[in-house]
């Protein structure tokens, strides 16, 4: 069990409130990088989701979602580690695992499961490694690329991750140096978060100030798991923006259809009961769960037989939106359905779904 100090009011650790300010415009940013927006979000939809685009597309997508992870990761950890600890790194004044327990050990608050080093060598040559056992991983192959991302920014190069179930819901995954392809890395770079202001009002906490309604999650700070237990669903902290970017680059390896096979493969898992109706067909309940999680700001829906507009401002994760929108509605209606949607460069998203 890991040993941190939890908030007396609302019984959320402090790592998690103090790592993260919930904004009135939808958005969540870190507390000390507010140009950093991340996204709490129900995570076993994931590894399903990503099963369903490869059954639609009819190849394994998982090598792309690991590469394309690992170099998200990497740029978004190099803004983060302090200065000179790569040089140390590097210099072998300070051993790689030395960084990465106390991030596996955030991870553990943040719901990315239970991790731990296993072993590791640091030489810059062929040889080197890090093993690392996960207990309950969020999402197995972002799990895998954030490993291989995490490394990279540590002793530089890039990094294959392979792994393998040793127990029920325990994976081991080793990494091993490799060379990612030349578009990719030259395409992917993290882009400015752009702030636009909102009329969202959070009730918070008087004593750690993050959105009170988080009193209704649990911590298993052992696992490595948070739990909304009223739903039934696992939780974990993510940058929406890698999402969107994950897509896109799918988008450039694999065709353009691929936006729609997103937003296909999102409304099959939502389909399977994931979310209930009652949770999300008033405006201010859809409102609350799309900014708790830092999705974006709602500032119209109109649901009725006819179809479903909504347009979100500051928009994040569009696409498994437009998926869970036009989901939501074939399940109140009882009707298949299309759905068009529009994204601007500011990150608003119109999107309508229309009954066929």
């Amino acid at each position: 069990m890991i040993e941190v100090n939890i908030c007396p009011e609302c019984g959320v650790p402090e790592p998690f409130s103090e790592s993260q300010v919930w904004l009135d415009n939808g958005d969540i940013v870190q507390k000390l990088n507010p140009n950093a927006r991340v996204g709490f979000i129900e995570s076993q939809g994931l590894d399903p989701l990503f099963q369903n685009m490869t059954e639609i597309i009819g190849v394994s997508i998982e090598h792309l979602i690991v590469n394309i992870t690992a170099r998200m990761t990497e740029m978004y950890m190099t803004r983060l580690i302090p200065s000179g600890v790569r040089e140390m790194v590097i210099a072998k004044e300070m051993k790689p695992t030395d960084f990465i327990e106390p991030l596996m050990a955030y991870c553990h608050t943040v719901g990315y499961g239970k991790y731990e080093v296993m072993g590791h060598r640091y030489e810059n040559n062929e040889d080197d490694y890090l093993k690392v056992r996960i207990l309950k991983p969020f999402s197995i192959a972002i799990a895998a690329g954030a490993i291989a991302g995490a490394l990279a920014s540590l002793v530089g190069g890039e990094h294959k991750v392979i792994y393998e179930e040793v127990e029920p819901e325990l994976y081991e995954f080793t990494t091993t140096w490799t060379e990612y392809p030349e578009g990719l890395k030259e395409r992917l770079e993290l882009l400015p978060y752009y702030h636009q202001e909102g009329n969202i009002h959070l009730d918070l906490c008087a004593k750690c100030g993050i959105p009170r309604a988080f009193s209704k999650y649990h911590w298993n700070l052992g696992e490595g798991i948070i739990m909304n237990e009223s739903m039934g669903r696992r939780m974990v902290i993510l940058a929406p923006e890698s999402l969107d970017r994950l897509f896109e680059e799918l988008e450039v390896e694999l065709g353009e259809t691929i936006p729609e096979i997103v937003v296909e493969a999102q409304k099959l898992f939502i389909k399977t009961g994931f979310y209930s109706l009652e949770e999300i067909q008033r405006e201010e309940d859809l409102r609350l769960h799309l900014a708790l999680r830092g999705l974006g700001n709602l500032r119209e829906m109109k649901l009725d037989s006819h179809g479903l507009l909504m347009k979100v401002d500051n928009a994040a994760a569009y696409l498994l939106t437009v998926g869970m929108a036009q989901g939501l509605f074939e399940m109140a209606y009882g009707s298949d359905s299309s759905v068009i949607w529009e994204i601007s460069k500011k990150g608003n998203l119109m999107l309508e779904v229309m009954p066929r």
